[in-house]
């Protein structure tokens, strides 16, 4: 090869070289900024549901396992609007907060929160005295226990834990429920770990009921959604919030 051929190969390699490397910076500039309007978005839906809510104490963190600012807004908005009197969420702690102080607004209804760690459970309560919001809560807490019932069919490889779900007992003397909030279980605690939230309680269930779903950006959250309505003739919308929400009520009586 020619020492021609050979400056052509180097400057074509150069020139490939530096498309590239400004391809890499256009995608991480659009990634940074989808990251940053994300977090606008968070911090205005936080800003809003501070101004919306009547506490006088800063909420806990609402980063890592906590549900979202967006969908926690979205929350105590429906709450406020429609007025729910019995409500039922799984795995407590901010959420459990919000709902409470819409109740209190409301003057009216009662939150059933389920909770399987005695210490986040106790941390809730104690947030919830300071805030004298206790009377509008009924929180029940018990270690998860071994699910037999219907579960999601797993493929062999993700069907290596054992199903768990929070006692039965916890859910006795229960009311007809109006919404439902699903964010527990961990998901790391088995396979689709959050699938038993409706076959525990579909019997208590209004007809009007609304089942929400938080982590839906998660394959499993979005999966159980659509098992759900499948097998409880549901339908089911998803919204666009920073973990993903999916919301799923009944076509006809269950």
């Amino acid at each position: 090869m020619s020492e021609s051929d050979l400056l052509q190969d180097d400057i074509v390699n150069r020139l490939s070289n530096i498309e590239q490397n400004t391809k890499n910076i256009v995608k991480n500039h659009e990634n940074l900024i989808h990251r940053q309007n994300i977090i606008y978005y968070q911090i205005e839906s936080l800003m809003w549901l501070q101004r919306q809510m009547n506490i006088k104490n800063p909420l806990p963190p609402l980063r890592g396992w906590a549900a979202s600012p967006d969908v926690l807004l979205r929350l105590h908005s429906y709450i406020l609007n429609h007025k729910p009197q019995v409500i039922v969420e799984f795995g407590s702690g901010v959420s459990t907060i919000v709902i409470a102080d819409a109740l209190r607004q409301n003057d009216s209804g009662i939150l059933y929160s389920v909770e399987h760690n005695e210490f986040y459970g106790q941390q809730t309560k104690d947030f919830l005295r300071l805030e004298k919001l206790l009377n509008w809560v009924d929180l029940r807490v018990g270690e998860l226990e071994p699910w037999s019932e219907q579960h999601y069919p797993c493929s062999p490889e993700n069907n290596e834990k054992t199903p768990y779900w929070y006692p039965q007992h916890l859910l006795k003397n229960i009311p007809e429920i109006d919404l439902v909030f699903v964010d527990g279980p961990p998901g790391g605690t088995c396979a689709y770990s959050r699938y038993p939230a409706l076959p525990a309680i579909q019997k208590l269930l209004s007809t009007k009921s609304q089942i929400w779903m938080d982590d839906t950006i998660r394959k499993d959250e979005k999966d159980i959604c659509e098992l759900w309505a499948k097998n409880f003739n549901l339908k089911v919308e998803y919204y666009n919030f920073e973990k993903g929400l999916g919301i799923l009520t009944f076509l006809k009586n269950i």
